[in-house]
Formats: C-alpha cells, structure tokens, sequence
C-alpha cells in the first residue's frame, strides 16, 4: 500500500512541475494526460505480472546485457588489460558503452531503421489516443 502511495505522490509532483513550467496552461488537454497514464499503468502491470511480458522484459534485457558485453569486449580489445588493473574506471567502464549505443543509433538511423521504428509507434499511440503522430 505504501507504493501505492508513493506512485500516486510521484505522479502528482511529476504534473504539479509539469504545469508550472508550461507554458500554455489553458490548452492541457487533461483527456490525453489520463489516457497515456491509464496505458502506462496497463502496460507496467502487463509487463510486471503475464508471463508473456516477463518473457518479453528478460528477452529484450538480454538483448541490451548482450550488446553492453560487446562494448565491454571491445574496450577490452581496444585498451588491453587496463579495466582488470582499475584504471580509468569511468572511461573503460561507462564512457565506452556509451560510445558504443551512440554509434548503435547513429548507425540505425543512417540505415532508416529507427525512423520507421518511431513512426510505427508514434501511429500506434495516435491510434489509441486520437492525437497527431507523435516523436
């Protein structure tokens, strides 16, 4: 119960900065706020509680674990045995996987392949709310 709560005070702090720093107060459409909170909690129960969401979480966590492996991998064969001796924690450790996901989209989006993957969810979510297509 006490999550329960501490989502629900989140949420309203999360809209109280939201509307103080907007800068059209009168045109907040409450309609589409609710909607998308409503999907959002739906979503998070479906992919918290069905087997088939679980699933669906550990295969894309996979996905993501097996490409920061790779970046680990190539920093490692880039810099030798730096990051097993503890130098340049932050560099070998975070800065190169970092590196590595940017150039992963920036490839993705050279090959077309993440446009056509935001405009396939921004359809669905303007299917489902009745607003324009969103980025």
């Amino acid at each position: 119960m006490t999550a329960f709560f501490h989502f629900l005070l989140a949420l309203v702090v999360i809209l109280a900065l939201a509307w103080l720093v907007s800068y059209d107060r009168q045109n907040i459409r409450i309609r589409y706020i609710l909607q998308l909170i409503i999907i959002e909690i739906a979503l998070a129960f479906f992919f918290l509680h069905a087997e088939s969401g679980l699933w669906l979480v550990k295969n894309i966590s996979g996905f993501f674990a097996s490409l920061l492996g790779f970046a680990a991998e190539g920093t490692n064969f880039v810099f030798g045995g730096m990051s097993e001796k503890g130098l340049a924690f932050i560099f070998l450790g975070v800065l190169c996987p970092i590196v590595f996901i940017s150039a992963l989209i920036g490839i993705l989006q050279h090959w077309r392949i993440l446009p056509i993957f935001i405009r396939v969810i921004g359809t669905l979510l303007s299917k489902v709310n009745g607003m324009g297509k969103l980025e």
